[in-house]
Formats: structure tokens, C-alpha cells, sequence
């Protein structure tokens, strides 16, 4: 098989480095002598072996995970495997894995540059990862998925996590996951999709809220050669196609648009499906998990969303409590994202002052785990010190809050769970935009929506090219 062409710049060997590409099944595509040497093969024999087989079976699923978390957002991973030589010795290495990504976010494949540690250093790395760096006892995201700073510590998430766990043990079930932004829904996506195996199953995300309705179609089920004006001529592959055999993660489900909840619901049925102008049914094994941080009954009743889809998709049903509803895990995780923070920017801190502990658990957090693991991050770049103070902190968490008031304590949810958006039809997104004289960042924020989602209400009415005839929808009739 031949060698990958595609290595960035960044994978340059140095001397001694270890570098190695590979695909998202695991197949090796290509490694430089050096690591050949080390995994003491030629570099034939490494192209197109799986990379599992060069992991050891008590590390493996946590690599393999840690490595599958690189998204275009979570661009670098570091692992630290071990290796056992065929004389029986214990050799660690320390890895830094990107990934190479498309325009549409698709993963091209994955390129690691490694080092071998000295056996001190990699029996440290190795306990410290062990030990979890001081995470208080915490029920993690599943060992493999540790690097997202997400510790458990209450029964209500140890609760959602027992029962991720549960339904990744049967693929056949759609499971539905609700909770506000930021609570780490695909984490539990991840959680369902991994648990603890060591499969190289593929994960496929989609975010429902990022493409636009006239080419959600095409990015789902994918097209065939000559199916609109634009098409690449050889035909495209969809997610579907990509999520073979694994999970498709369909974040923000209540997006998508209403044209296409019924072909979703057919795949989820048959386990079938039609390209965009294909005439050809391409079966399909895939597990669909879906996300959500509003409220679906809404959707429901006002007809934007079909029923028997969201009763298709609930059949295993997650809801993450937001941070303010369990508040025992605010200073824990604070602490975890604060050590976890400051070792990779080798700053000082290492616990957090009672005064800004105070700060911390009277701040609302509408921006849940993400907006505290943000405030970590920013605390750690601005500042060096043993401990975190309130003067490290008090003024983002002001900002983040939108004034002193939101210091206090936030009064207990009254309603349901989630908070009630209501969904913005496009006659009230062309009047805000009116009524904010055209500036349409204004007119989002006026109605509480991302400005992507004004811009796909605006083109909800519009027509894909060349999808106006009948052989060039997803399915046939």
C-alpha cells in the first residue's frame, strides 16, 4: 500500500521523532523509519496495519478515544501509551496527535509526532494519568475521554453516566439527549458511543444548526454523479455513509429542516437510504443519537417538528442538568479545570481561595461546564499564582453574568428542566431584522437566536439547486 501524501508541515520529523498517519478505521497510512524502528517492524509492514494492534490491550480504548475526540475545534490531543518490545521491556512515549480536516469539518485523517520518554518520566506520565491530576474522587467521562476536563462528582451526573453506559451496550437503540448549552451532551453522545470497548467504530458528528437547509440534504445522504448544477461529477459521499457501522451524532436535531424529518425517520425504520439523484437504496448501519438544548414539546405541537420522529429518536432518552441544578459539582470541577488548566500553561495554581469559591458558586453559569472550563482557561493565561483570588476572576465572571446582579444566587427553576426557546419563524427574524434597521447580528440577539440560525430561517423558504424535480431528493416513492 502506498505511503500517504498528505503530512502538514507541522508533522516535519526531527530527529528521533516518531511520525505516523492514519485513517479513521485505524489503518496506518504512513510512518517514518524511526517509528518503524521503534515498533520494531519495516515500514512496509506498518502501512495499512491497524493502529490498535501497536497499543496495549489494557491502554488501547483510552488512546483510541483520546484520539477520537480531535475535532476542528479540539485540534491536538496528547497521549502517552506504553509499548512492550518482543525482549519484554516497558517503553512510553509521548504523542501529539492532530487531525487534517476538510472545509466541511470531515476528518482526512489523523498525524502523530511522538517521543520516547525516559522510563522516569513516562512512569510519572503514566501515574499521573492513572491518579486522574487530584480529580477528587470523580466519576469521569469514561477513562478515554478524560482530556475534555469533565469530572461527574454528584449522583445526578453519576446518574447520566450509568445510564449512557447502558444503552452503549445495544446500537439498535436512538437515544435523545437534552439539556441546556454547554452541559457536555456530546460528551455523553461519546460516552453512548464508546463506553469502554475498544472499537474503532466511527463517530460522526453533525451540527444541525451550521448547514444551511439547501445543502443539508446533500451533506446527509450524500449525491450522485450529475444530481444539480455544481456537483462533482464522480458524486459524494453523505455522513451517512461515513457513519457506517458506527454512531451518527446529530447535534441541534431540532434544526433540521422539516423536509427531511421524513427520510430521517425512514433510515431510522429500514436502515436504508437514497443518495440525492440516485435511483440506487444504499443500506445503512448506523446508531443515531440526537441533541438538544430547547424544548421539543413546542416543536411538537406547533407541527415544525414531526411527532413519530421524536417519538423514533426518544426511545433511550439522557437529560443533563444544568450546572446551576447541582451546584455541589461547581468547586470540584473548578478545581479539576483550574490544575488541569494551569499544567499545560506551567503556571503555579493548584487550588482556588475560599472568597472566589464564594464567587464561583453565586454565579448563575448560563454557559454551564463550558463557560467555568472557559473561565479556567482565560484565569490561567492572565495570571500566575498558587491560588486562584476573587481579582482573578471578578470581572470576567461580571461579563459573563451581564452585570453584578447575576453574582447572586440564581432562584430555582419553576417550569421544565430546559429552558423554553421558542422557535423564531422566519416572518419574526425578517422584523427583527427590520426593526434593527438591517443589522442582522442585532436582529439575532433582539430574538435570542445564533445569528446562524437567523440565517437559516431566512433561507428555510429557499430551494436547493436543482432539487426541483423528482429524482433528486433523497428517496423515492
Amino acid at each position: 500500500m502506498p505511503q500517504s501524501k498528505v503530512v502538514s508541515d507541522q508533522m516535519l520529523p526531527e530527529k528521533n521523532e516518531l511520525i505516523r498517519a492514519f485513517q479513521a478505521d485505524g489503518t496506518i497510512t504512513f510512518v517514518n523509519a524511526a517509528c518503524a524502528d521503534f515498533y520494531e517492524k519495516t515500514v512496509d509492514e506498518m502501512i495499512g496495519s491497524n493502529l490498535a494492534t501497536f497499543l496495549s490491550e489494557d491502554e488501547r480504548e483510552d488512546i483510541i478515544a483520546d484520539i477520537f475526540s480531535i475535532t476542528p475545534e479540539n485540534a491536538e490531543v496528547t497521549t502517552r501509551p506504553k509499548f512492550i518490545c518482543k525482549d519484554g521491556r516497558i517503553q512510553y512515549l509521548e504523542y501529539i496527535n492532530r487531525g487534517l480536516f476538510r472545509a466541511d469539518g470531515s476528518i482526512v485523517e489523523y498525524q502523530s509526532v511522538g517521543v520516547i520518554l525516559a522510563a522516569e518520566e513516562g512512569e510519572t506520565n503514566v501515574s499521573a494519568s492513572l491518579s486522574g491530576g487530584g480529580r477528587e474522587g470523580a466519576v469521569n467521562v469514561v477513562d478515554g475521554l478524560g482530556q475534555y476536563g469533565l469530572g461527574f462528582f454528584s449522583a445526578q451526573m453519576q446518574e447520566v453516566v450509568r445510564h449512557a453506559e447502558m444503552y452503549h451496550t445495544d446500537r439498535s437503540i436512538p437515544v435523545l439527549i437534552e439539556g441546556e448549552t454547554g452541559v457536555g451532551k456530546e460528551i455523553i453522545a461519546k460516552i453512548i458511543h464508546f463506553g469502554r470497548s475498544k472499537s474503532l467504530l466511527p463517530f460522526v458528528d453533525i451540527n444541525c444548526t451550521a448547514i444551511s437547509p439547501s445543502l443539508f440534504e446533500s451533506e446527509l445522504f450524500g449525491y450522485d454523479s450529475g444530481a444539480f448544477t455544481g456537483a462533482v461529477s464522480r458524486g459524494k459521499q453523505g455522513k451517512l455513509d461515513c457513519a457506517h457501522g458506527g454512531t451518527l451524532f446529530l447535534d441541534e436535531i431540532a434544526e433540521i429542516p422539516t423536509e427531511l424529518q421524513a427520510k430521517l425517520l425512514r433510515v431510522l425504520e429500514e436502515k436504508t437510504f437514497y443518495r440525492v439523484g440516485g435511483l440506487r437504496h444504499i443500506p445503512t448501519d448506523i446508531r443515531v443519537i440526537a441533541a438538544t438544548n430547547i424544548d421539543f414539546d413546542s416543536h411538537v405541537a406547533d407541527g415544525s417538528f414531526r411527532k413519530d420522529l421524536y417519538y423514533r429518536l426518544k426511545v433511550g432518552h439522557i437529560y443533563i442538568p444544568a450546572l446551576r441544578e447541582r451546584r455541589e459539582d461547581i468547586l470540584p470541577l473548578a478545581r479539576m479545570l483550574l490544575r488541569q488548566s494551569s499544567q499545560k500553561r506551567h503556571k503555579k495554581f493548584h487550588n482556588i481561595s475560599e472568597a472566589a469559591c464564594q464567587l464561583l458558586l453565586q454565579h448563575p453559569w448560563p454557559g454551564n461546564v463550558r463557560e467555568l472550563k472557559n473561565l479556567m482557561e482565560w484565569a490561567t493565561f492572565m495570571f500566575d499564582a498558587p491560588l486562584l483570588l476573587p481579582e482573578h476572576i471578578a470581572h470576567r465572571l461580571t461579563v459573563l453574568g451581564d452585570g453584578q446582579e447575576n453574582l447572586r444566587p440564581p432562584s430555582p427553576p419553576v417550569h421544565a428542566p430546559l429552558l423554553r426557546k421558542k422557535r423564531v419563524s422566519k416572518e419574526e427574524v425578517e422584523s427583527a431584522i427590520k426593526q434593527c434597521g438591517g443589522n442582522k447580528t442585532q436582529a439575532a440577539h433582539t430574538l435570542g437566536i445564533s445569528i446562524r440560525t437567523l440565517y437559516n430561517r431566512l433561507a428555510s423558504s429557499m430551494q436547493a439547486p436543482g432539487t426541483d424535480h423528482a429524482n433528486t431528493t433523497g428517496y423515492h416513492r
